[in-house]
């Protein structure tokens, strides 16, 4: 009987979410619309902690253990109160202490937007276009952080126990640096604290392969992050009057990055790929079946390039440039 009842929930769970598009969608919209940029924390504090109480506010709805933790570092290096970080457990309710527990983690905070970066629509009004929905956060990060709750909610409504423990701990500030989430996650790690008893994580921050088929991502590659500093005088000097008669530092600064990749995306730090296993005939035939368009793709990130071109043009040297080897990006240049 177990996979006739699995078979019967599986079809009553789509069919549940079929009739609960407009509810999903609405919800959203009042997620969205809640313009919590972590970026600018003097202006929007306030709306990163409206956005925390709202979701606290939901899982309390759903009879969940919500609890708001003051952010361990308190201040950031401006002075500013630092929004808190949301924990919430949903117990199975047959035999918890038997069932593995799984921790979901998200962010509830955003990047700055504004119409005029470019938005065809206001970045905080949920607005369908093509059936597309176009909004700060639809999906990075709240529309996944609200899907865990619309799961819960599923199973209540349709009267099944969960198949494991489930937490959630959700972060104010990961669009500025994640502060004070290290010191959380330590604290938080120790015998007997809320992370203690967790077998499972999952990163509800992540992507599809395409518009068909879901993506199950079980691995990321890390990342290391790094900042140059170049200086020539001691004062800003005016280009007009001392320009070529010393070393300027933005001439200096790009030709130092230009020295770390070339313009095909290969790496030219020297030993780079020292570490990085080789590829075998298993994994290489893994790519053969994966769903995954490179047109598609260069249409979705609206490629501007005057190639218009990606750096691979066949899926599978695509994909293990994106998944399974370094890259080397460089974000931006600051003048002080």
């Amino acid at each position: 009987m177990a996979a006739e009842d699995d078979d019967y929930f599986a079809k009553s769970f789509f069919e549940h979410v079929d009739k609960s598009v407009s509810q999903y969608v609405s919800e959203l919209g009042e997620a969205v619309a809640i313009p919590s940029v972590s970026a600018d924390l003097p202006r929007h504090l306030h709306d990163i902690i409206e956005m925390m109480e709202w979701t606290k506010d939901y899982i309390s709805r759903l009879d969940g253990w919500v609890h708001l933790l003051p952010n361990p570092q308190g201040k950031d290096d401006h002075g500013h109160d630092l929004p808190p970080i949301l924990l919430a457990e949903f117990k199975a309710a047959k035999n918890p202490d038997k069932k593995k527990t799984v921790c979901c983690y998200a962010h509830l905070d955003v990047q700055p937007a504004a119409k005029e970066d470019g938005w065809d629509s206001d970045p905080f009004v949920l607005t369908e276009r093509d059936e597309k929905l176009f909004g700060r956060g639809s999906t990075d990060d709240k529309g996944p952080a609200l899907s865990w709750l619309w799961v819960i909610e599923a199973h209540r409504k349709l009267n099944v126990d969960l198949p494991v423990n489930v937490k959630l701990i959700y972060e104010g500030m990961e669009e500025s640096g994640s502060t004070g989430m290290f010191e959380a996650i330590q604290m938080l790690s120790k015998d007997g604290e809320f992370l203690s008893d967790a077998d499972f994580f999952c990163i509800s921050d992540s992507y599809w392969l395409g518009a068909q088929k879901p993506c199950l991502t079980y691995g990321l590659k890390g990342l290391a992050y790094f900042s140059v500093s170049v200086q020539c005088c001691g004062q800003d000097l005016h280009s007009g009057l001392t320009g070529g008669s010393v070393h300027e530092s933005m001439t200096d600064l790009v030709r130092l990055m230009s020295s770390l990749i070339d313009s095909s995306g290969q790496i030219l730090v020297p030993g780079i790929l020292d570490d990085v296993a080789p590829v075998t005939l298993e994994e290489d035939a893994l790519y053969d079946g994966i769903n995954f368009d490179c047109e598609a793709y260069k249409d979705e990130i609206n490629v501007s390039s005057v190639s218009n071109k990606l750096l691979h043009e066949d899926k599978k040297s695509l994909l293990m440039a994106i998944w399974r080897f370094p890259t080397l990006s460089l974000h931006g240049i600051e003048v002080r």
